[in-house]
């Protein structure tokens, strides 16, 4: 028995691996991820373990893209972050990166405001949010907080967001808190179409808080939820107030510099919302319908205001239209009875300028399509 014990660890302790610093990225790395919005047939929430298997190879590409590392000077905005060694320059803006022997860490970024106000901004973390670890450990525990604070003047901000406020502000301040854990739970091999790793899996979760003050004559600044009485209202901008929470599985390689898998959750850990994995290049995005198959198009695309979906070519059946940003969580869904063609137009006012994915989905689970949507500004 003591046999069996002493060799059951010395198996446990040599089949963990470590996350080292080699695994960061660096200066004209490109990462190829893929995205997969309807995986439910995989399980990344097994329980806390080693020696598991994470079968991902089912998952298929609705989506491909590429992020490029380049160095910080190459951005538009590296002045306003001196101490910053890498860029990932994109159509929405800018973020930077500091690289350390043991942290990556996200400086900020420039470009459209975290709090879907429709303005530009140049926002930096304080302190950084730490995106990578090493050494990187089973059973590593990490905490950490950070903070924006992005103060706008009452006339760059629609007037729509202000008409139902008790008062007409001067200047508007978003304060955004962040509150990750981290909690690295499990050891094992991840499969994925094109490969199979040796992985740590990584459990984290963010809490958003997002809050609201505005600066009035002779008062001075006000915080918007005390006026609105916890939330709503408020023109508008009593939407933008309250925590929103990120729950995701992430596995680690030490012989890739990208994540082997990221599964984005339902909080309740119930339901994968989406997958983004490692694009070996042995999946791609889906091919054009053939004339006459069951579709979904949208128009305009890029859409400003509104997007009209038209779905065509329908058997009668309950359908699903889902709305994804750029990390695979759900913005927005509804269901429709349809029978052959129907047209769905939604207004655009809530949404912010940027990419997504819509895909239309049958009460079996089968997508008829998911597609890219690109939102314009003005």
């Amino acid at each position: 028995m003591l046999l069996a014990l002493f060799t059951a660890l010395c198996f446990s302790s040599s089949a963990q691996i470590t996350i080292t610093a080699a695994t960061f990225p660096a200066v004209g790395d490109t990462f190829k991820i893929a995205f997969d919005m309807d995986a439910a047939n995989i399980q990344p929430a097994t329980p806390p373990g080693g020696g598991q298997l994470w079968d991902f190879s089912s998952l298929e590409a609705s989506e491909t893209t590429e992020i490029v590392y380049q160095s910080a000077n190459a951005g538009v905005f590296s002045m306003g972050f001196p101490e910053a060694d890498l860029a990932v320059i994109g159509a929405n803006g800018e973020t930077f990166y500091n690289i350390t022997n043991t942290q990556v860490q996200n400086m900020g970024y420039a470009g459209a405001d975290p709090a879907n106000l429709g303005i530009q901004v140049q926002a930096k973390f304080s302190p950084t949010i730490v995106e990578r670890r090493a050494p990187l450990n089973f059973f590593d525990i990490h905490q950490q907080t950070a903070n924006l604070n992005l103060p706008f003047s009452a006339d760059q901000l629609p007037a729509a967001l202000l008409a139902g406020l008790p008062v007409q502000p001067d200047s508007i301040r978003v304060r955004i808190n962040t509150q990750r854990l981290e909690v690295v739970d499990g050891w094992g091999t991840c499969q994925i179409p094109g490969g199979s790793y040796p992985v740590l899996r990584q459990k984290r979760t963010d809490y958003t808080t997002t809050n609201l003050d505005v600066k009035v004559p002779f008062l001075g600044w006000i915080d918007l939820s005390s006026v609105l009485g916890g939330g709503g209202g408020g023109g508008g901008l009593g939407n933008f107030i309250g925590t929103d929470t990120t729950l995701t599985y992430r596995f680690y390689s030490g012989t890739e510099k990208q994540e082997i898998a990221v599964a984005t959750m339902s909080n309740d850990l119930s339901t994968v919302e989406s997958v983004r994995f490692l694009n070996n290049e042995t999946v791609a995005a889906p091919e054009a319908d053939a004339p006459g198959a069951a579709n979904i198009q949208a128009f305009p695309n890029p859409a400003v205001e509104r997007v009209r979906f038209d779905c065509t070519n329908l058997p009668p059946e309950e359908y699903t239209l889902k709305i994804f940003n750029i990390i695979g969580r759900v913005v927005w869904k509804q269901n429709y009875v349809i029978t052959g063609n129907r047209s769905v137009t939604l207004e655009l006012e809530d949404f912010r300028k940027g990419t997504y994915l819509y895909s239309l989905v049958d009460s079996k689970g089968n997508i008829i399509g998911t597609k890219r949507l690109v939102v314009l500004k003005p």
